[in-house]
């Protein structure tokens, strides 16, 4: 039988869980906030939330089940996630459960540097 738990994400954890700040503007450099763990029993479903406290809006790019950082831009990524956070517009979400499977991992980058902060959970699945 497969049991649940809670988890902050990964790279994030450091911090209890408090939102993290986007610093990254491009792909390459991009923020990673999570990475499964080698164990292949895992599976994490991931809920990320997204909030713009800038001026102005934002486009983010949330780059998704990566084995490493692309060398291109997002145009060419495959599993990426274009989303434009309107300024003021409260928490967004961004990701409802998506899963994350085998040492995979997320990260962001965005049009503006400290804008966006990210947070959320997963939910930790193991088989």
């Amino acid at each position: 039988m497969a049991t649940l738990t809670k988890e902050l994400f990964s790279e994030i954890a450091a911090i209890s869980g408090r939102r993290f700040v986007v610093t990254s503007t491009v792909a390459s450099a991009a923020n990673v906030f999570h990475v499964v763990p080698s164990d292949s029993t895992y599976k994490d479903e991931c809920w990320v939330y997204a909030h713009n406290f800038g001026t102005s809006d934002v486009d983010v790019t949330f780059m998704w089940a990566m084995t490493g950082m692309p060398t291109l831009s997002a145009a060419v990524v495959q599993d990426g996630v274009d989303v434009t956070i309107p300024f003021k517009s409260g928490r967004a979400l961004i990701f409802d459960g998506a899963l994350l499977l085998h040492s995979l991992s997320a990260a962001v980058y965005a049009s503006q540097t400290n804008a966006i902060s990210i947070d959320g959970f997963v939910n930790r699945i193991d088989s």
